[in-house]
């Protein structure tokens, strides 16, 4: 039963937050991940982790640049 609970209830406050973006921007787009192609995968995951990271700064409030689209570092 413990097992159980642990699968179900460790997942932390950014774990949620994060999800909660990627849902909403499957949704946003019309993108079901099952049936996505790889493309549409990497876009989806892309305005999710952009979307992520500037929750995170907003909630931080920190003045971190976010990396952008498919950049391979800050470009601030």
């Amino acid at each position: 039963m413990e097992d159980a609970k642990w699968y179900f209830t460790h997942e932390t406050e950014e774990d949620r937050l994060w999800y909660r973006i990627f849902f909403a921007m499957c949704q946003k787009f019309g993108v079901s991940w099952s049936k996505a192609s790889e493309k549409q995968k990497a876009f989806i995951e892309e305005i999710t982790r952009i979307n992520y990271e500037r929750e995170m700064a907003k909630r931080n409030m920190t003045a971190k640049p976010v990396r952008g689209f498919f950049d391979a570092e800050v470009s601030a």
